[in-house]
């Protein structure tokens, strides 16, 4: 064996051997501030040191009455059972009691009021704000030292009173100790809580670019082909009619627009925060572009307006553009040829919108292809949640289909 390792061992021997009493303090100290978190813990304390109490109460030697004896050796213990719930006066009583024999009658001062004592001074650290614990120490050090006073002829030698007074400063250290070793297991778990909540949003973070690289890779590379292909076709169809370049350019449009709100939507996976960048999102007013894009592709939508006019808040603006374009979205999908009616009520505390499509022609398209499940309206009922709102969709009496969106107004910006 190395000699330094020999040199170490004995020298953590060393530290084993010299610490062991601070180590059988703190187990001890450690014991009584877990039974004092038992809800039934201070009531055993309390019955057991009660009982010895009143067995010692009979001693003739002290110069107190065994009456009087009892009942401060009763004051001095009983509270104990009620040190969790009224720790100030329970705390306060134990010591005043025990304060009485220190002063008037240590003959007749019991050890199971003696325990009751020192255990009010462990408690008080643990179960009262700070600076009233330093009070209690205090004034029972106060008291410890006019025990040499020999008041009531109850004079006390000064080893005794030395002892007391050491006593009462280990009592309250320990509870120091307990409290502090408490605080630091709070701080510690608290430290762990935050740790795993960074942990956590490391690994969103880490989700969100992932699911951002895939949206660019998959999704904006084919919008962006789409966008390309309708712009460069007319150029390499010269004789392509009027109307087919009109459709191609509306594609090539539409194509464009997707890619900008993509851009923003990838903006807000990619921030470490999730809040979307500085770009101009769609509002109400945008609505009239949205119902001509979608006039121009052959569908037969018309807006109405009710109410007072007036700026909304941006989040709700949003929203309702969402509503609608998503309203609009699935009529010329699944209803294509119906008459569609987008009605939007302002009210005081509300913002109504509602779409509402007629049954498709019989020759239109309608059914969505098997297999093939739509995310469009759990969408919508999302982004209507967050802003307390409701959000009902669903045929109706004719057989058409209705979308009704309710969100509150709180203010306007």
């Amino acid at each position: 064996m190395h000699p330094g390792e020999v040199t170490t061992d004995r020298q953590a021997l060393g530290q084993e051997r010299t610490s062991w009493p601070a180590s059988m303090m703190e187990r001890l100290v450690g014991l009584i501030a877990a039974d004092y978190q038992r809800p039934i813990g201070p009531v055993v304390i309390a019955l057991v040191l009660t009982t010895a109490a009143v067995l010692e109460s009979g001693r003739s030697d002290g110069p107190f009455a065994p009456g009087l004896a009892l009942a401060l050796g009763l004051l001095g213990t009983a509270p104990i059972a009620v040190i969790r719930r009224f720790p100030a006066g329970a705390i306060g009583v134990v010591l005043a009691a025990n304060a009485a024999f220190v002063l008037f009658g240590r003959l007749s001062w019991s050890v199971a009021a003696v325990i009751g004592w020192l255990s009010a001074l462990v408690a008080g650290p643990i179960l009262l704000p700070r600076r009233w614990a330093a009070r209690a120490v205090a004034l029972t050090e106060v008291t410890v030292l006019l025990g040499v006073a020999g008041l009531h002829g109850n004079a006390t030698p000064w080893d005794a009173t030395a002892a007391e007074a050491l006593a009462v400063l280990a009592a309250w250290g320990a509870g120091e100790m307990v409290r502090a070793r408490r605080q630091a297991a709070a701080d510690q778990a608290a430290a762990a809580e935050q740790v795993r909540l960074l942990s956590e949003r490391e690994l969103m973070a880490k989700e969100r670019a992932s699911i951002a690289r895939e949206l660019h890779d998959v999704v904006a590379h084919h919008v962006s082909m789409i966008a390309v292909r309708a712009a460069t076709t007319p150029y390499s169809v010269p004789d392509l009619p009027e109307p087919g370049r009109a459709a191609l350019a509306e594609i090539a449009e539409e194509a464009r627009t997707a890619l900008t709100e993509l851009r923003i939507v990838l903006g807000v996976l990619r921030s470490s925060d999730g809040a979307p960048e500085a770009a101009p999102q769609p509002r109400i007013a945008d609505l009239e572009d949205l119902v001509g894009r979608m006039v121009g592709a052959g569908m037969d939508v018309r807006i109405s307006i009710a109410g007072q006019v007036r700026q909304l808040p941006s989040s709700v603006e949003l929203c309702c553009y969402r509503v609608v374009q998503e309203a609009l979205t699935n009529a010329g999908r699944h209803a294509h040829g119906s008459k569609v009616r987008v009605e939007l009520a302002y009210a005081a505390q509300a913002m109504t919108v509602t779409v509402r499509n007629s049954p498709r022609h019989a020759g239109g398209s309608g059914d969505r292809p098997p297999g093939l499940a739509g995310f469009g309206l759990t969408g919508l009922r999302e982004r209507v949640a967050l802003l307390r709102g409701e959000l009902q969709a669903g045929p109706d009496d004719s057989g058409g289909f209705v979308v009704r969106a309710v969100l509150p107004v709180e203010g306007e910006s």
